[in-house]
């Protein structure tokens, strides 16, 4: 791989310099960011109790990206993203005795987190990486035929989303696009993210997924197969149904989306402890913390299917422009264990809870057998955004229920900015582990919050 990135590197720069510098100006592009977030929930940690606080945090980060097409329809990319954190509450956090629990802090999983090009070492607050070449691609594309290599962003799969390190391949006709990918590592960045490269599921085997786009005036159809070989492999599609319409004289846009996938774990893969502390088999070991109870997870199990049921009704009148609409996304059985970390057709986040809890204060989202009724409102006036999302989550780990007003203006010369304040209320069901403590009894953590962000574009 080190081999490749050189080689993608040598033929950038040679193109660059064959084609001129002075013709790559409008070629860059870049921004910088800040992201923080405001939890309510400042209770000191009970172990014994399984109380745990809402984390606070703010990072300040950029980007700059060169993209550029050549005359003979090859393109090629650089990128690079660097960061770090202003502010991490977890540090500050003390147990109900006043001990400090995490001195180092724990924002490092949002910004920094790194374990190594290899995966070797175990990521931690006192080995970050806060910079990281985030584009590095090499690429090709006409009417009929495109492929791309490297480090770019993934756009034509729903499970595989994001900034990827693979390769894509696309042949073309006007109703089709058949299409394959490969990717074995993928990088967060946005919004809250700034994480390098790493393994997908902790897994050195890449992740193949292959499908064809049937495209038709109103009707988008996506039949694909993806695999992790050693974990799962899966099968789904996705329905795209576009109709536009007037009601009392007025121009209206329906979009459905259906999607459905099915998806089998190898046996190996049963084998494993969840990483979300997701599916039906509790595993019990000899005890290492006394509030663990000898707890060590739930297997991943068997695996599963979802199904996602969206509906978006645009209805534009002069300056103002409205949506609304309902999304309906249920689990029957783990089915997101090894996807839904690395993909995300609902478009809202699922990492709001607290970073305590599992993962990277993942959601219920997807977890196992979870249902997911999510209905929205929005609206567009010149430069302000506004957008409520109301959602209930129903699963057996946990029952959530969040209202987020979200609001964005966008100023002159490429600045923006805006504010989320988000309800949420989240009950952990007995029989299940947060951070250091298995759960004797169901306990409700209000993980209410306010998140800003600050953006300028160049």
């Amino acid at each position: 791989m080190i081999f490749l990135k050189r080689a993608i590197i040598f033929i950038f720069l040679y193109g660059v310099f064959c084609e001129g510098a002075s013709r790559l100006r409008d070629d860059f592009s870049g921004n910088i960011s800040s992201y923080s977030k405001f939890g309510f929930n400042h209770a000191p940690i009970d172990v014994s109790k399984g109380q745990y606080p809402t984390d606070s945090f703010s990072d300040l980060y950029a980007t700059l990206n060169l993209d550029h097409t050549f005359s003979n329809h090859f393109n090629a990319g650089i990128g690079f993203a660097f960061g770090g954190i202003v502010y991490d509450s977890t540090k500050y956090d003390r147990d109900t005795t006043g001990k400090l629990v995490n001195p180092n802090g724990m924002a490092y999983k949002y910004l920094g987190y790194y374990a190594g090009f290899w995966s070797q070492n175990k990521a931690s607050a006192l080995n970050t990486k806060n910079y990281y070449l985030s584009n590095l691609y090499i690429g090709y594309n006409n009417s009929f035929f495109s492929f791309k290599i490297g480090r770019f962003l993934f756009k034509n799969t729903d499970w595989l989303t994001g900034n990827q390190e693979g390769a894509e391949i696309h042949f073309k006709t006007e109703h089709t696009d058949t299409w394959g990918v490969m990717t074995h590592k993928k990088s967060s960045l946005g919004g809250k993210w700034l994480k390098d490269f790493k393994y997908i599921n902790a897994s050195k085997v890449p992740t193949f997924a292959a499908g064809i786009k049937l495209k038709y005036p109103h009707t988008t159809f996506i039949p694909y197969i993806q695999s992790q070989p050693n974990l799962y492999l899966m099968a789904g599609f996705r329905l795209e149904y576009i109709n536009n319409f007037m009601l009392w004289a007025t121009p209206i846009t329906s979009e459905t989306t259906l999607s459905s996938f099915y998806i089998h774990h190898t046996p190996k893969a049963q084998k494993r402890l969840s990483v979300y502390d997701n599916g039906n088999t509790p595993v019990f070991g000899s005890i290492t913390l006394p509030s663990l109870e000898g707890y060590k997870g739930r297997l991943v199990g068997a695996g599963g299917e979802s199904f996602l049921l969206k509906q978006i009704f645009r209805i534009s009148s002069s300056a103002l422009k409205h949506h609304f609409g309902f999304q309906i996304y249920e689990n029957f059985g783990n089915a997101n264990e090894f996807v839904g970390g690395y993909g995300n057709p609902l478009g809202i986040d699922l990492n709001d809870s607290t970073i305590y809890d599992r993962g990277t204060a993942n959601n219920a989202i997807f977890a196992a057998n979870a249902f997911n009724n999510i209905v929205f409102y929005g609206f567009k006036y010149q430069k302000f955004n506004m957008n409520i999302v109301n959602r209930y989550t129903a699963s057996k780990r946990s029952d959530e229920e969040s209202l987020s007003l979200n609001m964005d203006y966008f100023f002159a010369d490429k600045l923006s900015l805006g504010v989320n304040f988000t309800y949420f209320d989240d009950t952990t069901k007995k029989g299940y582990q947060v951070y250091h403590t298995y759960l004797t009894h169901d306990i409700k953590e209000d993980r209410s919050y306010i998140s800003t962000y600050i953006k300028h574009m160049f």
